[in-house]
């Protein structure tokens, strides 16, 4: 998951996708709209929005915190941590590998809580502080809260249901104990997804009977928290499958392009024929500026090919799901993949230039290879 960069602290990007912007929207409205004039009923309006960007810009730093924290350990502990992504339900650390053992995957799940208990102490301390020195009670009626959202978030992150915190240290006691990865992610993952079938029911329970807005968000929870749990097994067991194979390894370099102008018809007798591959890059002057697939051709008319050119059927570049860095995993590639229903991504390096293609055929054929030679 890739968003805007926005910054960079000890050597993390932070970034923000899109639909960050529906849960900052909500935050505000619901702390604009209820919480601070619960608290103080007599604020005016331009009080209340002005306080209420703040405390929702405090608690948004406040993810970031906490996700800084797991990656800053990660990153000393070996797990490699390039980037934070915050998104509509929250934040998440991008890890490039799985970690090596259980002291580790525990020291990186249990210092995210422990930062926002300690986030909400501070934020409680500030609280006592303002309104001990007779401060507005606007201002510490919002630190007050953005105390108590830290406390809660670290109780809920505790819980223990992988991909969570409190799952990740479930996790790191099983593998301790039973000394398997295998074992006790699919136990843990097991939990997760069962307290994420949970929440859904649970919700749809609230929904019903007359909290429609709380019930629909803890569905929603609730179907990611399953959907988390059973996707990071999954993807355990392709990194299993794969061992540590990058981009790099399987890449096909240069990448095959078709000119932007040229019609359908010499795209596939002077190209797809002729290379026998199912995708190409399509290039503009020099540049790279989409993909075209058999598929894009196949849905225009035979008749109209030779008046129709591969940019108007290719699609344009979107380097958020089309593309992949050279030193990521193979099976970030596969799932990536997977998750943008694509058949193969352009590989850059890290000044963002496209040096090559990989495609799920490619990753595939490795996989079928590994296990009918079980190495």
């Amino acid at each position: 998951m890739h968003g805007w960069r926005i910054g960079k602290l000890f050597g993390i990007s932070i970034e923000i996708h899109f639909t960050w912007l529906i849960i900052l929207g909500l935050i505000l409205w619901m702390v604009t709209g209820n919480i601070l004039p619960t608290e103080v009923p007599d604020a005016s309006p331009s009080e209340l929005w002005g306080i209420g960007l703040i405390t929702t810009l405090m608690f948004f730093g406040s993810l970031v915190l906490h996700e800084l924290a797991h990656s800053v350990v990660a990153n000393r502990l070996g797990a490699d941590v390039s980037r934070i992504t915050l998104f509509v339900f929250g934040g998440v650390s991008q890890m490039s590998r799985e970690p090596d053992k259980p002291r580790t995957e525990f020291a990186i799940a249990i210092v995210g809580p422990l930062t926002s208990v300690v986030l909400g102490g501070l934020f409680y301390g500030l609280f006592y502080w303002l309104r001990a020195a007779d401060a507005p009670r606007l201002w510490w009626a919002a630190s007050q809260w953005v105390g108590y959202i830290n406390l809660l978030l670290a109780a809920f992150n505790m819980l223990p249901a992988f991909p969570l915190d409190g799952g990740r240290v479930l996790r790191a006691a099983l593998w301790a104990i039973w000394r398997s990865l295998d074992r006790a992610t699919r136990v843990a993952s097991g939990f997760g997804r069962a307290f994420g079938y949970t929440m859904i029911v649970f919700g749809f329970l609230v929904a019903l009977f007359g909290g429609p807005v709380s019930g629909l968000w803890l569905v929603a929870l609730g179907w990611l928290l399953s959907s988390a749990a059973a996707a990071s097994y999954q993807r355990l067991q392709l990194q299993q499958a794969l061992g540590s194979v990058y981009v790099h390894d399987l890449m096909s370099s240069p990448v095959a392009t078709i000119p932007a102008d040229a019609n359908l018809d010499a795209a596939a007798h002077d190209y797809f024929m002729a290379a026998r591959f199912t995708g190409f890059g399509v290039e503009d002057d020099g540049t790279i500026v989409g993909m075209v697939r058999m598929e894009d051709l196949q849905r225009v008319p035979r008749e109209q090919w030779q008046f129709t050119t591969v940019r108007g059927v290719m699609s344009e570049l979107d380097p958020e799901r089309m593309t992949i860095n050279s030193d990521d995993e193979a099976v970030e590639a596969l799932m990536q993949m997977a998750q943008n229903d694509l058949g193969r991504l352009l590989v850059t390096d890290r000044a963002g230039n496209v040096i090559g293609i990989i495609s799920h055929s490619d990753i595939v054929r490795l996989i079928k290879l590994r296990s009918g030679l079980g190495i």
